[in-house]
């Protein structure tokens, strides 16, 4: 699909959120038992599916689950944007694991 924008967030994130909407679909229904969940647009369907997906989370699960979201789909060449934003999280890693360590 190369070139259509379905290669990079928030398509991953929107295919993982439908994946679990699909295999948990008895407790999100019942979580949102007042909404008719078929009813309201896919970007609102993904928020109440992600809502109820991170709302017992701790603040550290979260910032990985949500990670784990954005993550490229298995087999998808990474763009040159996630590549850039990958080289800049581990430098900052790098730096604040330095500046913790003192050398």
């Amino acid at each position: 699909m190369d070139g259509r924008g379905v290669d990079r967030p928030p398509y991953p994130t929107a295919l993982r959120l439908y994946a679990i909407a699909v295999e948990r679909w008895a407790e999100v229904e019942a979580h949102y038992f007042s909404i008719d969940l078929l009813g309201v647009s896919p970007r609102k369907f993904l928020n109440l599916v992600y809502a109820w997906c991170v709302q017992f989370m701790d603040a550290e699960k979260r910032e990985e689950w949500d990670v784990m979201l954005e993550a490229p789909l298995p087999g998808a060449k990474p763009t040159e944007a996630q590549i850039e934003r990958e080289g800049e999280s581990f430098l900052a890693a790098m730096q604040m694991h330095q500046q913790v360590s003192g050398e």
